[in-house]
């Protein structure tokens, strides 16, 4: 059983980079889908997204006695960023034309939908993620086109129900790794030994 279930695991390895327009950076992915059937995967992502974490806190300033001149309560807001790695975990299920994914995406939670057409050489994907770190939840879509084997070239908008919306262009080489799969399954005992 478990030969079986090896033989039929697929490693498909991406990376992917993307220049965002109006931040004028470039954001890019690393990207494993350890795919043990045809209709359902498992992804690991690793992003390094140049726009860094944004957190938000607001704090209620009261003084007290109140000094003169000053309003005796005030709003003070604070935003970090940060620059760090973001990453996603997501299970996917495919059904027949159209894969559904749930999980951690870009270190929130989040969800999917990738429309394939064209033979799978042609995707639309939309993102929905970190919810209530703004006004709306962040609204990603972009197009794919393979334009020759294992080379795709893309493009979508970021954010676009919020003020940091973005256009990007990029390319992504997918491919399945042979080699990595036959490496997993000694993958675990590494970190015990």
């Amino acid at each position: 059983d478990f030969v079986g279930t090896l033989s039929r695991l697929q490693t498909i390895v991406s990376l992917r980079s993307e220049y965002n327009f109006m931040a004028n950076t470039f954001k890019s992915y690393v990207q494993l889908r350890l795919q043990p059937r045809e209709d359902r995967y498992y992804l690991f992502e690793l992003i390094n997204d140049p726009r860094g974490k944004t957190s938000w806190s607001q704090t209620t300033v009261r003084t007290n006695p109140p000094i003169e001149g000053e309003p005796p309560t005030y709003t003070q807001t604070r935003i970090v960023t940060e620059d760090a790695f973001r990453f996603s975990l997501m299970f996917a299920k495919r059904v027949h034309f159209a894969t559904f994914r749930f999980g951690i995406l870009e270190s929130t939670g989040g969800v999917s939908v990738d429309l394939h057409l064209l033979d799978d050489r042609l995707e639309l994907t939309t993102d929905m993620f970190a919810f209530g770190e703004q006004v709306a939840p962040r609204l990603r879509t972009r197009l794919a086109l393979e334009v020759i084997k294992r080379l795709w070239i893309l493009g979508g908008v970021d954010d676009y129900l919020n003020e940091n919306r973005d256009v990007f262009l990029g390319a992504q080489l997918r491919f399945n790794d042979e080699d990595l799969k036959a490496i997993l399954p000694f993958a675990g005992s590494v970190p015990g030994g």
